[in-house]
């Protein structure tokens, strides 16, 4: 028998007291496992970054999808020469709300050479058209222009950064077999950047002389 009216059982400080583990604890527990188990075992893992798929190819990816580059470049003629005829037929737009005559500026002529023989029809559509929809199509391709060219340019950056990496890397490795060096050096970003650069003065160079690289350098400074 326990005598409740006696002294408190002596407890050490420098242990917890033990507590009875509930069974409700324990399936929340449980629970909480069995349901990560099943959100692991539930994840999507991208086949294209398995390694059994080995590595990328850029060579055989242009060439399997090349198409996609000429069709983008199809569209960005048809964009150019669809703003060419918005801007002819804003001109006479815009002539015709000043007032001015028409007859004297010769729009008509311009119009056909802008237009051509194959596209008599758009021209005939444009001149029907209210001028704030020509103003919202020629503000929405100029934009997709320029998204075009800022994508193939920065393309195009990237490609010859990689190739002036190449060429520095085979060069350390003609070093090593050579003799000049026992260990190749793995150039980092900022000799890249400078042989890159190197490579861009001496290509502008080669187009338009000493004027070329002072206008590349002046832009660079404005940015």
């Amino acid at each position: 028998m326990t005598n409740d009216d006696g002294p408190p059982p002596a407890h050490d400080a420098h242990k917890r007291p033990r507590r009875a583990a509930s069974s409700r604890g324990a399936s929340g527990s449980i629970g909480t496992a069995s349901s990560t188990k099943s959100a692991v075992a539930q994840r999507r893992v991208d086949p294209r970054f398995d390694p059994m798929f080995g590595r990328a190819d850029k060579r055989m990816f242009d060439q399997n999808y090349g198409f996609l580059r000429e069709a983008e470049e199809r569209e960005e003629e048809e964009r150019r020469f669809r703003i060419r005829c918005l801007k002819c037929i804003i001109r006479r737009c815009e002539l015709e709300e000043a007032g001015e005559d028409l007859d004297e500026y010769d729009l008509s002529d311009y119009e056909q050479e802008v237009f051509g023989e194959d596209h008599q029809r758009e021209l005939r559509e444009m001149k029907l058209t209210p001028p704030q929809r020509l103003y919202a199509e020629l503000e929405q391709l100029q934009r997709a222009s320029q998204l075009y060219v800022s994508k193939t340019r920065d393309a195009s950056v990237k490609e010859r950064r990689s190739r002036v990496k190449t060429q520095l890397l085979r060069k350390e490795v003609a070093a090593v077999k050579s003799g000049a060096k026992a260990r190749p050096y793995f150039p980092k970003r900022a000799a890249v950047k400078l042989a890159t650069m190197a490579d861009t003065f001496s290509r502008l160079n080669e187009k338009g002389g000493k004027a070329a690289v002072d206008r590349y350098i002046i832009r660079k400074r404005k940015k």
